[in-house]
């Protein structure tokens, strides 16, 4: 990035040097349109400088309020802490107890979850779970599609007209009209950060809705409109999941819910689930001062057999990099599926760049001929990794995100299934040593 802004500091001071020039060609018999025009370029780069300085204080200000956050976060879990239920499961998985300790949280046992590949299934599955809530019902969303909404959003009116409380908590934009709907039925709306001026950077990404503390569900409501106006496939994948780990999953919406808003709200226990299996799940949700990149360091350190990746972006920091080219080299089948179509055009050439280099080290890359609308990652055919995470170096260590592991052999089939249904739709790299030069740039400066 930095060698971005010195090319772009060159470009600039180079065509500063040719108007100048151009301008004492033209005016040689004028000192005076002379002097005017130079002072007007001279006040350009200054006024230039002053938004750059306004933009950078934002940013601070951005990055200081999460780390306020982080500090409320400790004093609300304290505070809670007394009406929590503590059953963890004992485990001797190296990954889970390294989670354990490297953010403080505990692998739960009897969990039920199902993972929802239709989008339409996923709306009606939520809207009869919203239509049960009896106490509360917090949503926390990067942003929201306001046609998309439609469904779920005219059953949160019925259950707000309910007395039910609601609370929606989002990171981007949504329309007046909406937002005027919505607090006219009693639906209190509020915004995750609201220095926003630095673009994504600390941005939530977070995509959980809390039911009651008994059911939660980790899902981007967000199909975008390019991704429904076109004849490509979409592949989804959305979790829904009950029992022990709802309570991490849902004491961290209210956290969210209460730095978005400045206003505390009680946790009240729940009663632990009538589950009784092994299924073992864990919940991490980082915060701008949490390194997610150690749990997916830590989990491609531990893979023995395969490592398998069918993510929406693959734009990775260099140790996830690195760690892959060295499992590659140790013979660790690797896979990677990333998106053919992409929202955002940088991003998108970007990402197939680093595929086309992970294939140079000899990993099977495929290009899914269309929208990938999920991020999972299967090691070993033992657990998965899955939730609202990306792995993009922008967002991977600074913006707060929720993901699960689970240890189950039916999340993992499941997951399996869909990457090699994915490849029936998807091209295969061959020629990876063919790179764009659009590829090459955004490689470099995204």
């Amino acid at each position: 990035m930095i060698g971005f802004w010195i090319i772009l500091g060159i470009i600039l001071f180079i065509t500063y040097v040719i108007m100048m020039s151009t301008m004492i060609i033209l005016e040689r018999d004028k000192p005076k349109n002379l002097i005017i025009w130079s002072v007007v370029f001279l006040l350009t780069q200054i006024i230039g400088y002053i938004i750059y300085l306004v933009i950078r204080n934002v940013f601070y200000k951005k990055r200081n309020s999460f780390n306020l956050k982080i500090k409320e976060d400790e004093i609300y879990e304290k505070l809670i802490s007394n009406n929590l239920n503590n059953n963890r499961a004992n485990t001797d998985h190296e990954v889970f107890q390294f989670n354990n300790l490297a953010f403080n949280t505990k692998t739960t046992i009897n969990n039920q979850y199902d993972i929802i590949d239709d989008y339409s299934k996923l709306k009606q599955n939520l809207s009869e779970d919203l239509g049960k809530a009896k106490k509360y019902i917090i949503l926390e969303l990067i942003k929201i599609n306001s046609k998309d909404f439609n469904e779920i959003k005219d059953v949160l009116i019925k259950k707000a007209k309910e007395d039910i409380m609601i609370k929606l908590v989002h990171d981007r934009r949504i329309s007046f009209k909406l937002t005027k709907e919505l607090r006219s039925a009693g639906i209190k709306i509020y915004r995750f950060s609201k220095h926003n001026t630095v673009g994504n950077v600390y941005s939530n990404l977070r995509n959980v809705i809390s039911i009651d503390g008994e059911v939660v569900y980790i899902a981007n409501l967000n199909v975008t409109q390019r991704q429904i106006n076109s004849n490509k496939e979409t592949s989804f994948a959305f979790i829904k999941v009950r029992g022990d780990v709802v309570q991490d999953i849902d004491v961290q919406t209210h956290k969210d819910t209460i730095f978005a808003s400045g206003k505390y709200i009680p946790y009240d226990l729940h009663n632990a689930s009538d589950f009784h299996n092994n299924n073992q799940i864990q919940f991490i949700a980082n915060t701008a001062n949490t390194d997610l990149e150690l749990a997916l360091i830590k989990a491609i350190c531990m893979a023995k057999k395969s490592i398998q990746l069918q993510l929406s972006a693959f734009i990775p920091t260099e140790s996830i990099k690195s760690l892959l080219r060295f499992a590659i080299n140790s013979n660790i089948q690797v896979r990677l599926m990333v998106p053919l179509k992409n929202d955002r055009h940088g991003k998108y050439f970007a990402s197939r760049a680093y595929a086309k280099e992970l294939a140079l080290f000899g990993a099977n890359v495929y290009l899914f001929d269309g929208y990938i609308n999920f991020n999972a990652i299967t090691i070993d055919d033992d657990y998965v990794i899955l939730g609202s995470f990306i792995v993009d170096r922008e967002h991977l260590n600074t913006s707060p995100q929720s993901i699960l592991f689970i240890k189950d052999l039916k999340a993992v089939k499941i997951l399996n299934n869909k990457f090699n249904n994915g490849i029936e739709n998807s091209y295969r790299i061959n020629n990876a040593k063919f790179m764009l030069v659009r590829e090459k740039f955004f490689k470099n400066f995204v």
